[in-house]
């Protein structure tokens, strides 16, 4: 309003130079530099009644120790016939709809099933260390798959992520993904959808986490998101 006294400015209050606030710059961001390596391990595995053996694996690791990131990702996948000799269920009358799952964020693990007798289940385990690991490799595997009498096995590493995924033709499927983006935000992705009678299936995802002895347990959920966010831009082969 016309004529009202702007208030002094209180004499705590002091102006920064120009220099002192370069010097400041990145200060304060969170867990900066706190993640020394940051490793992902997935394994799925499938036992049918007609005695295949279906696996899966996928080891992904990013070792920031030595100042320059060192990546490496190794998959592994595999079909054996056994000699069970049991047979497969006509599905053609079940579904599973198992739609949406894809836009989850954070950590997800579904498990759907329309028969009997089965055994499914998903585990997730975050290993928070200061000892970084042996023998974890420095290079990119190319992503690999196999396909064997309707049953397929494939472990792929892609430009966000990485995974692991199982299935046979009318009998359901296996599932692990974890992807990030450049913002820092990331999912973890489990899900087991079973038509059939008689499986025998499992998800195992391991996260290893590194940090120096120093680091806080209360930067664990910025140090998870900001490893997440070095998938951005690893493509698959």
């Amino acid at each position: 309003m016309l004529g009202e006294r702007v208030p002094t400015a209180t004499q705590d209050i002091q102006p920064i130079s120009d220099p002192a606030l370069d010097a400041m710059r990145g200060r304060f961001v969170t867990g900066a530099g706190q993640v020394l390596y940051f490793g992902v391990e997935m394994l799925s595995t499938w036992h049918s009644p007609d005695g295949r053996v279906l696996s899966g694996s996928a080891l992904l690791s990013f070792d920031f120790s030595k100042g320059t990131p060192q990546v490496s990702f190794v998959p592994t996948v595999s079909i054996v016939q056994g000699s069970s000799g049991g047979v497969l269920v006509d599905t053609s009358h079940r579904t599973i709809d198992a739609s949406g799952l894809d836009n989850v964020s954070g950590i997800e693990q579904g498990i759907q099933i329309v028969g009997d007798f089965n055994n499914a289940g998903n585990s997730t385990e975050l290993h928070l260390t200061n000892t970084l690991p042996t023998g974890a490799g420095n290079g990119v595997g190319a992503n690999t798959a196999l396909s064997m009498d309707g049953a397929n096995a494939s472990a792929a590493l892609q430009a966000d992520g990485m995974a692991v995924t199982l299935g046979i033709d009318d009998q359901g499927s296996l599932r692990q993904m974890i992807r990030g983006d450049a913002s820092g935000n990331g999912a973890v992705l489990q899900t087991v959808a079973l038509l059939g009678d008689g499986h025998d299936v499992s998800n195992q995802l391991r996260i290893t986490l590194v940090q120096p002895m120093q680091g806080s347990s209360q930067l664990l959920q910025q140090s998870v998101a900001q490893a997440l966010g070095q998938l951005k831009g690893i493509g698959g082969h």
